[in-house]
């Protein structure tokens, strides 16, 4: 009888094959990222407090990123990724709705992904800013996402009969940056509530895109 040859790649150990152990050690790395760069912030943090942090070796860290700027990218990626998320599922729980309450339900699910977390907002609205092209070229991406989103809504809009044609990529444009600049206002100052953040976007989210 031939018996199995268990190698490296699918050794097993605490329960755990190499993959999952890899993935473990990914989260941890990002978790560490979320609190040390929405705490302190990315340029400070250099990568051996990150390991630190994470429980991860340095060798360890080179096999999940291939720098710090990989996890930047990788944490607005996630970050950016659960909140349009929670808008998709927002708009797909209001298909009959008409555009001010599809506006209402998918700004505020948006932005109380980032703003229910002050690390979130200082990753997503604070340190990607500028940080290197490759950020800023996934920051920008993503931003051509929320766009796309915003024209189909509104063409949908157009078509039912609600508003009249306007150039949505130029009401989309507005308002990304004002909730870029709004939401990095408020996590300096907090002037507003969470809550009341929120109703005050909303309602410019729906005077620029319907008023």
């Amino acid at each position: 009888m031939t018996e199995a040859v268990t190698t490296p790649a699918t050794r097993r150990y605490s329960g755990r094959d190499a993959g999952e152990r890899s993935a473990a050690r990914r989260e941890r790395l990002l978790e560490a990222a979320l609190d040390l760069f929405g705490t302190e912030g990315y340029q400070v943090t250099p990568i051996d407090r990150l390991c630190s942090a994470a429980k991860v070796s340095t060798r360890h860290f080179y096999q999940e990123f291939t720098n710090k700027e990989a996890v930047l990218i990788a944490l607005h990626s996630q970050i950016t990724e659960d909140a349009l998320t929670a808008t998709a599922t927002a708009l797909a729980e209001a298909p009959a709705a008409p555009i001010e309450a599809r506006l209402v339900a998918a700004v505020t699910a948006y932005l109380r992904t980032i703003i229910s977390d002050p690390r979130r907002v200082r990753v997503s609205f604070v340190e990607v800013v500028g940080a290197s092209p490759a950020v800023e070229q996934t920051r920008l991406e993503y931003r051509e996402a929320i766009i796309a989103t915003v024209t189909h809504e509104g063409e949908a809009a157009i078509a039912r009969g609600e508003i009249p044609p306007r150039d949505f990529r130029f009401a989309a444009l507005a308002l990304i940056g004002a909730l870029n600049s709004v939401v990095y206002d408020w996590s300096l100052h907090q002037r507003k509530s969470a809550d009341e953040l929120e109703v005050a976007l909303v309602a410019l989210a729906t005077t620029l895109l319907t008023g």
